[in-house]
This record gives structure tokens, sequence and C-alpha cells, in this order.
């Protein structure tokens, strides 16, 4: 048997995914709100997931993946479809190290973006936040007025702690 390899880096997962036929997928009825994916899978044709599982894009998936803080466990194997979902460790890649949306890596900023003034491209530039998270960020902005830290964000219904942990380190509220 192969030995397992872990990683966080959003290419690897998904060509690894699609050379095997796999498709981004989600258990039905296991988010808490329509913003959030729930359990995340792989779906593979033939196999049991059918009408338990539902496809969804990349982008929402990879948002989860981030979300969660997981990592996928693999097996290097042509022929293999082992792969899981696991809680990511210290030593697991960076969020300056993972890609943020297929085909593109999250280029190395030397400043934070400021969340009283980015638009929802920049916010959703970002490594982890997806159109709907930078759209949310953006309304709750413009209804509340400036946001003074990112821990404001915690009082927008669908933003978990994870994701403003996330935040933190790459946003700035000047």
């Amino acid at each position: 048997m192969s030995s397992a390899t872990r990683t966080t880096d959003h290419q690897a997962i998904v060509e690894w995914v699609e050379a095997r036929g796999g498709k981004p997928a989600h258990v039905l009825g296991t988010g808490r709100n329509k913003d959030d994916p729930g359990l995340l899978r792989i779906d593979y044709p033939g196999f049991s997931g059918e009408g338990r599982l539902e496809a969804i894009d990349w982008d929402t998936w990879l948002d989860g993946f981030e979300a969660n803080q997981l990592a996928f466990l693999y097996q290097d194997d042509p022929d293999s479809r082992f792969s899981k979902l696991v809680r990511r460790r210290p030593e697991d890649s960076s969020a300056n190290d993972a890609p943020h949306r297929r085909g593109q890596r999250r280029k190395g900023r030397s400043s934070r973006v400021d969340l009283n003034s980015a638009s929802e491209e920049e916010l959703d530039a970002l490594w982890g936040v997806g159109p709907a998270t930078a759209r949310k960020i953006v309304e709750f902005r413009q209804r509340e007025g400036r946001i003074a830290s990112p821990d404001d964000l915690n009082r927008i219904e669908g933003i978990d702690s994870a994701t403003v942990e996330n935040l933190k380190r790459q946003t700035a509220t000047a």
C-alpha cells in the first residue's frame, strides 16, 4: 500500500481529484445556512454518495476547506482514489503558501488589505474569502459604518470565527 501525503495546496487538490474523475461535493443538509456548504466530500461517479451528495463548485468547496482549516490526505498513486479530509496541523503550509482559487496563487502582499476601503474584488482575492463573503463584508460596512477590528466581522451571519482569524492575518483597519 502507498503512503499518504498531506496538502493544503488548492491546485494540487483540484488536479489530483479531477485526474481521477472526482468532483467537489457536500453532504446534503449539513450546512448551517445557505453560505455554509457543511460537510465537504469528493464525489466519484459510481460510488456510494448518490442521493446524499450534491455537487458544488470548486470555489465554494475550497472556501469551506479553508474555513474549516482542513488538509487533504491522499495517495499519490495514479490508480488510487484514496483521499480524506483531516484537521490541519501547524506544520501544514501557511496561508501565504496556499492557492486561493483554482489555477491561481495568492500573490504575496507586503501590505494588508484595508477592510474599510477594499472593494468586493479585493476582498475576494484574499485567501479563503469567496465572492459571497466579500459581498457580506462590503454590505456590513455600508450598513454599520467603519470596521474597527476584524473581530467586528463575527457579527455577520455566515462568517465563522475561522474566517475571521484568517482575515486578521491579511487585513488592516486603518
